[in-house]
């Protein structure tokens, strides 16, 4: 799933553009089309352990899915960035949509781990590059002095493909087979088809010529301290909380002992807990960035060491788990509003993609490093701790950049820990 900025990529030219008729059908359909995507993308951690057996391959190289689909989009999404600038984007949709379709058709009709790998490949390479599509068109469709709130109301699709999706593709794996999640977001994606061409038909090329020129004057925001620093903690964070989150079923049945249907209603609660803890790292971003961050951070370190200390205890377990999702989708707000600070009037599309990029990049190592603790049998129980050594890493580097922030303000950098509220909380999903 992406740490998403994509309205970014309109073109300064549409500033003044007015809203189009039937807006708000517009973002209806294209929230649908992100809680497609997002549900799409991570819906194997609900049917990972069925999935496994049915490819005859050990739980640990199934998890390599994760990964894959991850490091696919951290690659596609620059590269597809910068060779489709001038497709007209009716036609690139069409493209990548029937791409998604297809992709994720293939996986759903196979039972050869190969060719499930090249279906969620295809599905991950069409995913990179429709997400920012969908952004833009959001942004399109309603007035200049609109567009946070359009690209806010699509990135509900992204959440509620955490909070519904999930647990409803878990559901459906336990009723009918692991095969049923993949069809149904394939149909979903194809049903949504139709209407996202209509609404993209007549629009011009994602960006105007000359942009890319002006993106490599941006990559030099790259090598600033501040940047990198927010890609580190980012990349850290999602890897600490996917370490655990990508064999959360297994977990769940296997280490805390949890039926199945048990595990539909727990993936919920950690849903509802993400959502409570977006909404208070939102409001605790207004007042800092950088400080927001460090008490999610903290968060996350506690909840997930803490998580693997009590997995044996239920109750506790359940606690734990709620916090795990309050903690990290609360670090979600403040790293995107510190990139923002940090870049955005120079960079902002790059910085975005490229937090993006260290997301996805996160999210593919943590599946490696949970995949390489239990490999050969080894105790599910270590994952929770894995994630959460590599949270206080995290923490580590957020506490210094804190520190780093709070000594500009003092000397008047103009780089200081303003907030930028409606593009943060307008961030992403897992």
């Amino acid at each position: 799933m992406n740490v998403e900025g994509g309205a970014m990529n309109v073109s300064e030219h549409d500033a003044g553009r007015p809203a189009r008729s039937g807006s708000a059908w517009a973002l209806t359909i294209l929230t649908l089309c992100a809680f497609t995507l997002g549900t799409g993308e991570i819906m194997i951690a609900g049917i990972l352990p069925d999935l496994a057996a049915a490819a005859d391959v050990s739980l640990s190289t199934a998890g390599l899915l994760v990964s894959m689909f991850a490091l696919t989009v951290v690659v596609g999404g620059p590269v597809l960035a910068l060779t489709t600038t001038t497709a007209r984007r009716s036609r690139l949709l069409g493209v990548l949509l029937s791409l998604f379709v297809l992709g994720t058709a293939l996986s759903a009709l196979t039972s050869s781990f190969a060719v499930m790998t090249t279906g969620r490949i295809a599905a991950a390479l069409a995913h990179s590059a429709l997400m920012p599509l969908f952004f833009g068109l959001a942004a399109d469709a309603v007035p200049a002095h609109k567009r946070g709130t359009a690209v806010a109301r699509v990135s509900l699709g992204l959440s509620l493909a955490m909070l519904v999706g999930l647990p409803i593709g878990t559901a459906l794996g336990q009723w009918l087979s692991w095969r049923a999640p993949f069809a149904a977001v394939a149909l979903l994606a194809l049903a949504a088809t139709g209407p996202v061409l209509t609404l993209a038909k007549g629009t011009p090329a994602a960006e105007e010529p000359g942009a890319a020129a002006n993106r490599r004057a941006e990559i030099r925001v790259l090598a600033e301290r501040r940047v990198q620093a927010v890609v580190v903690v980012t990349t850290l964070t999602a890897a600490a909380a996917f370490t655990a989150y990508t064999y959360i079923t297994p977990l769940l049945t296997s280490a805390v002992g949890f039926t199945p249907s048990g595990v539909t209603i727990l993936l919920l609660l950690f849903g509802i807990g993400g959502t409570v803890g977006n909404l208070l790292g939102g409001k605790l971003t207004d007042r800092s960035a950088t400080r927001a961050a460090c008490l999610a951070v903290a968060a996350l370190a506690g909840s997930l060491l803490l998580l693997g200390a009590t997995v044996t205890i239920k109750p506790l377990a359940v606690l734990f788990l709620f916090l795990f999702g309050a903690a990290y989708y609360a670090v979600i707000p403040a790293v995107n509003t510190r990139m923002l600070n940090v870049a955005s009037r120079r960079a902002r599309t790059l910085a975005l993609t490229v937090q993006s990029s260290a997301f996805n990049l996160g999210i593919a190592a943590g599946g490696w490093a949970g995949g390489e603790a239990i490999a050969g049998g080894g105790d599910l129980r270590r994952l929770p701790l894995v994630g959460g050594l590599i949270a206080v890493l995290a923490l580590v580097v957020v506490c210094a950049e804190h520190r780093g922030s709070r000594r500009g303000e003092a000397i008047g950098d103009t780089g200081q820990d303003a907030p930028r509220r409606s593009d943060a909380t307008s961030g992403a999903s897992a």
